[in-house]
């Protein structure tokens, strides 16, 4: 089956495609990022009722940042490849569609940026930190579970 000639460009890489497109957008992607990541560290630190929230808070946000972007990356790069696998060959400038939901392409790619965030915040961003290995897991988990990409899953149009 042959596609219509007018491609069609959904959630293939977001938020890496959509900020090259849009580099205006950069300005409020890092400081909301940050935010985020800011409300969900200083939240699940108040839920566990840790002392000196805003030390872990100054100690850990700018790793957890950074991790934040590379696990989003990593996960929208395998939404990429699984995108492109499933998109098939490219037949006198039109894309031959093998699988018509590229929302579950994001899935997997959602999953790993989750799965990332847990593990290299767990293993990298609360080592220098006096919590125990109960609370960085409670905090790696909500880190994972609430700042992982979703916006990947919402096709962009279409």
């Amino acid at each position: 089956m042959r596609h219509s000639g007018r491609v069609k460009l959904r959630n293939v890489l977001f938020p890496i495609w959509f900020l090259y497109l849009y580099p205006p957008l950069w300005l409020y992607v890092i400081p909301a990022n940050f935010l985020i990541d800011s409300a969900v560290l200083l939240l699940a630190a108040h839920r566990l009722r840790l002392p000196e929230k805003k030390t872990l808070w100054k100690r850990c946000i700018v790793k957890l940042w950074a991790v934040g972007f590379a696990a989003d990356f990593i996960g929208g790069a395998l939404t990429l490849v699984l995108w492109m696998a499933l998109m098939g060959v490219v037949e006198n400038g039109a894309a031959l569609v093998l699988f018509p939901g590229t929302t579950l392409t994001a899935i997997p790619g959602t999953a790993l940026a989750g799965f990332l965030i847990y593990v290299l915040n767990r293993k990298f961003t609360f080592r220098c930190t006096e919590l125990t290995e109960q609370q960085v897991h409670k905090i790696c988990l909500a880190m994972a579970v609430f700042t992982a990409p979703y916006l990947m899953l919402v096709p962009l149009y279409g």
